[in-house]
């Protein structure tokens, strides 16, 4: 009996070993630590102890160009990879995308960011692409004024000391509801989360961060038959976005004088019956997710880089100044302003909200990408972080905060810089709505700035975050505040 568990012991270890070898063999051209070729699970530990986003980057400063951090996952950080990845409709979304989709009355819902159906995607991008062109970015300016002037009264009540990254979160989401559904969460009122639903987001890309390396293990026990009949979800995100709809479709509303995104998604639904309600709850899932959380962090990074910058800040105050603007500027005002706009890509440079590469599958035949070949079905992505610390696109100084490299003479330079910057992705997949989110930064930037002094509590601190879900999620930042009226 004991020799035969003995053999059952040494067959299954023969058996794991010769899998971790195999595995390991697949892509064993691509330098990378062996372990990461043997097992996805050392991408999982680095992920969920939120050092994936910095030890690719230290790995591409050792390895080159091309780093392998799962079985079948390769990082690039070469620019001219950038069009081949984002730009081609034979590279779709990798198969960590999965576990984005929300799970509604025991049916998978997919966000525009998380179908890997490319016809599907292109479908629900073109119908709703009118509502966030920039011309119709601007009807949301309202909601994004009415939202400052909350902001401007809870700031003016506090203490001189408070939290930058959380009075921003509240901004944002509270801005991100107006424009969404016509009414902000309340979040600044309360100077919380009203209704749970930043910690439905946040759970949301959590999920995505612990899952999306085993997501084959996410399907078997999170997608199942029993679980899936039983209702059970990853988060209640799909719940929250069906609620929205159904208590507007009972209004039987139809104009607005001021029509928000869901309106507007509404009428796509009519124009294009190919955007059910399914698609709806979708758009509905990643504007909750994205024009909230991923604005704060980038405007709260943006405002400490300032605020530990004074020089910059110094000649963004003298620009503003001189451009005349009222307390709550306006978009037309702000929009053109060069140093205003170098300081925001900077900050979107030097703290991007996506923590690992933005995954793309290898189609049918295979594909040469940066020099070397690799085979259907390889994970292959461009990690932002090590993109833009490229120092032959961006300068020796990559790891400075420095607007004015943005603001230089030479074009072709300008052009390779823009080309590469990946702050709301890149290709056919970019961003949506990044026309409201620039809109956002260039208002909300320089009202904070003109109205007040911000100073840091702690002269030393440094930007927290936690890096492991799929989008960053800044931790505190306690601030000194005084009015300059």
């Amino acid at each position: 009996m004991a020799a035969s568990l003995g053999l059952l012991l040494v067959a299954s270890i023969l058996l794991v070993c010769t899998r971790l070898l195999l595995n390991w063999r697949r892509l064993s051209k691509a330098p990378g630590p062996t372990l990461a070729g043997c097992t996805d699970l050392w991408r999982a530990y680095q992920q969920c102890n939120g050092r994936l986003r910095e030890k690719l980057l230290e790995l591409h400063s050792q390895y080159g160009p091309i780093v392998r951090y799962g079985v079948r996952s390769i990082s690039v950080s070469d620019p001219e990879t950038i069009s081949t990845l984002y730009g081609s409709r034979a590279f779709i979304t990798a198969d960590s995308y999965k576990v984005l989709a929300g799970i509604q009355n025991g049916k998978e819902v997919t966000s525009l960011l998380g179908t890997r159906d490319e016809a599907r995607h292109n479908v629900m991008r073109r119908s709703v692409s009118s509502a966030f062109t920039p011309t119709a970015s601007l009807d949301y300016e309202k909601w994004i004024d009415a939202t400052v002037e909350d902001l401007f009264s809870i700031v003016s009540k506090k203490s001189t000391v408070f939290d930058l990254s959380s009075i921003i979160l509240w901004y944002t989401m509270d801005a991100a509801s107006r424009f969404s559904f016509g009414e902000p969460l309340g979040c600044l009122q309360a100077e919380g989360d009203t209704d749970g639903t930043i910690q439905l987001v946040r759970e949301r890309v959590a999920y995505w961060g612990r899952w999306s390396s085993l997501p084959q293990l996410e399907r078997l026990i999170h997608r199942n038959p029993v679980a899936m009949s039983q209702g059970r979800a990853p988060s209640n995100m799909a719940g929250r976005a069906l609620a929205k709809l159904k208590a507007r479709v009972a209004q039987s509303k139809t104009e607005y004088e001021h029509p928000d995104l869901l309106a507007k998604f509404l009428q796509a639904s009519k124009d294009h019956p190919q955007l059910d309600t399914t698609g709806v709850i979708g758009m509905l899932m990643s504007m909750i997710t994205a024009a909230g959380d991923t604005i704060a962090t980038t405007v709260t990074a943006i405002l400490y880089y300032l605020v530990v910058n004074p020089e910059s800040l110094k000649k963004l105050e003298e620009e503003l100044l001189q451009a005349e603007l009222p307390e709550i500027p306006q978009f037309a005002q702000t929009s053109k302003l060069p140093y205003l706009n170098a300081t925001i890509k900077e900050g979107m440079r030097l703290f991007p909200v996506m923590n690992w590469p933005l995954e793309r599958s290898v189609p049918a035949g295979g594909a040469t990408i940066a020099g070397m070949y690799f085979p259907k079905g390889t994970s292959v992505g461009c990690s932002p972080l090590a993109i833009h610390h490229n120092a032959e696109i961006f300068g020796g100084d990559v790891h400075t905060y420095r607007p004015e490299r943005w603001l230089i003479s030479d074009p072709e330079r300008l052009r390779r810089m823009d080309a590469t910057h990946m702050g709301f992705s890149r290709g056919r997949r970019d961003c949506i709505g990044r026309h409201i989110a620039v809109l956002q930064m260039k208002k909300v930037i320089p009202a904070i700035i003109m109205k007040f002094k911000l100073s840091l509590v702690d002269p030393e601190a440094s930007l927290e975050a936690d890096f492991s879900p799929g989008l960053v999620h800044m931790k505190s930042l306690y601030v000194v505040s005084e009015s300059k009226h």
